[in-house]
């Protein structure tokens, strides 16, 4: 069983029920088993096993709802983030839909005002519906959030500035780069103390536990996603998929072979008929690392470890080196589709201005493709959650927040109107300036969906990493190309960096 229902069972959380967001999720029955296969060099003795990373019992999908009480012995799944997204003026939610209802046992959090810093707020805009999160705090719960405001430039600055004065601060919003030097920095406590409140012995956090897990540093838990978004996807035209005879990329994904094999089937075909690069984007390396299933730096039994010795990121590293040698990759400066190129890596916010800009080129969007065999699904993604600021007295109130936000972003009854809510046009002064089809967004569903694909976080994200480690390991092959030689000489400089980066830590 997992860490977290471990640690609560027994002990009565809050019901609820929740309602899913247009969101990023992480799959519970694959593992990359498939992927075991050991380097003939290793210099690092703590090599994980590579069923370790982001591994999922097959016997997930037929997991009973009965409350386990034994013991995980599994590594936790590993996780992703990334916050590329331009900053909104309030949240993407489905406006104001509380039910009459109460939802049994809950933390006592009636009257207490959590303060919430940001430079968007999470209340109600003048002229408009609460947001359901909100609703569902403040009318089932009784709580309220306070708005501190800040500039998104000045939103460190306050936040360290208010820390040091002693201000009340409960909650902000994570980041990436926040965690986990934040928590070095001792700026966020541990949400464990308030499990109970977040009510995660319950089903509405199912498929969500190995993604905690692997988000815990030194065995405590200061971020839990309660939804995930923004997946790094391949853009593409259908209609120059059909104009150049190729099999459609979504096809092959819904049928299981998105592969690495099938991408470079498409794209050494489609440079031989025009003799462009298939293929740009500068987060393209970076995904194509994860979707293996593991990240550079992952972590084992509360502490950190450097998996650049495993198979499986030789083989994407050897993968990108065919691409690069191939010369199907290309940089560019261009963060918009265009047909320069077939694919465009990018993340899934900007799909809906570029619907616009695109009338007739009937745009749709895939994951990075796995390695051939791969069981289950990985996605670099954004994560969605709160943190719970040092020194702030409000942790249940915090955690029954998170857990109302988990509530929008998993409950079936949400859905619908989360689909109608994104799937409007987005118009201003008489114009339609951003549109979702109803076919993107149920894709997109598809791959942030915990049963389906589990979302990667690596810690290397928010090191310091002045040698630009992460850099050289996604883009040096693409843009070089090499050979397998090359590929040993570059893990054997950056295996000592890394190290040194995790003894910071």
């Amino acid at each position: 069983m997992k860490k977290i229902k471990k640690m609560i069972t027994g002990i009565m959380a809050i019901l609820i029920v929740m309602a899913p967001s247009v969101s990023c999720s992480a799959d519970k029955s694959h593992k990359a088993g498939s992927l075991s296969i050991a380097e003939e060099t290793t210099t690092d003795t703590t090599e994980e096993s590579s069923t370790e990373t982001t591994t999922k019992a097959t016997t997930k999908k037929t997991k009973s709802t009965t409350k386990k009480t034994t013991a995980k012995t599994t590594q936790p799944s590993e996780t992703t983030t990334r916050t590329t997204v331009p900053p909104v003026t309030e949240p993407v939610t489905e406006a104001e839909a509380v039910p009459a209802q109460d939802y049994g046992e809950r933390a006592d959090i009636g009257g207490t005002e959590i303060v919430w810093l940001s430079d968007y707020d999470l209340n109600a805009q003048v002229g408009q519906k609460r947001p359901t999160p909100v609703a569902l705090f403040e009318d089932i719960y009784g709580g309220k959030i306070r708005y501190v405001q800040t500039s998104l430039k000045n939103k460190y600055y306050t936040f360290s500035s208010m820390l040091l004065a002693g201000d009340q601060l409960d909650m902000v919003e994570y980041q990436q780069g926040t965690y986990p030097n934040g928590v070095l920095s001792q700026q966020y406590q541990p949400l464990d103390p308030y499990f109970r409140s977040m009510g995660l012995n319950y089903d509405i956090w199912e498929n969500m536990e190995d993604i905690i897990d692997a988000l815990s540093y030194k065995g405590e838990h200061y971020i839990i996603p309660y939804s995930f978004s923004n997946p790094l996807v391949l853009m593409y035209s259908r209609k120059l998929i059909r104009d150049y005879g190729l099999t459609d990329p979504y096809d092959l994904y819904k049928n299981d072979q998105w592969t690495w094999d099938n991408f470079l089937n498409i794209s050494e075909t489609y440079r031989n008929k025009t003799g462009k690069p298939a293929v740009r984007g500068g987060k393209f390396g970076d995904a194509v690392i994860h979707s293996t299933g593991f990240r550079i730096i992952g972590s084992r039994n509360g502490n950190l470890v450097n998996n650049i010795n495993q198979a499986s990121i030789r083989y994407a590293e050897l993968f990108m080196q065919e691409l690069g040698r191939k010369s199907l990759f290309t940089v560019s400066s261009n963060e918009e589709f265009s047909t320069e190129t077939l694919f465009f890596a990018t993340e899934s916010w900007i799909l809906g201005t570029e619907n616009v800009k695109n009338p007739n080129m009937d745009l749709m969007v895939v994951p990075v493709p796995k390695k051939e065999g791969t069981d289950g699904n990985y996605i670099t993604c954004d994560f969605d959650a709160k943190m719970l600021v040092k020194n702030s007295t409000m942790g249940d109130a915090v955690a029954t927040y998170i857990m109302c936000e988990r509530i929008v972003a998993s409950q079936p009854e949400y859905k619908a109107g989360a689909k109608a809510y994104a799937t409007t046009p987005v118009q201003f002064s008489g114009s339609v300036k951003s549109y979702i089809t109803a076919e993107q967004y149920d894709a997109l569903q598809t791959y942030l969906d915990p049963k389906i694909t589990m979302p990667m976080f690596d810690y290397i994200w928010a090191m310091n990493d002045p040698e630009g480690v992460m850099a050289g390991l996604s883009n040096s092959f693409l843009i070089n190309g090499g050979y397998e030689t090359d590929w040993k000489n570059l893990r054997n400089l950056y295996h000592d960096k890394i190290n040194q980066m995790i003894n910071e830590y």
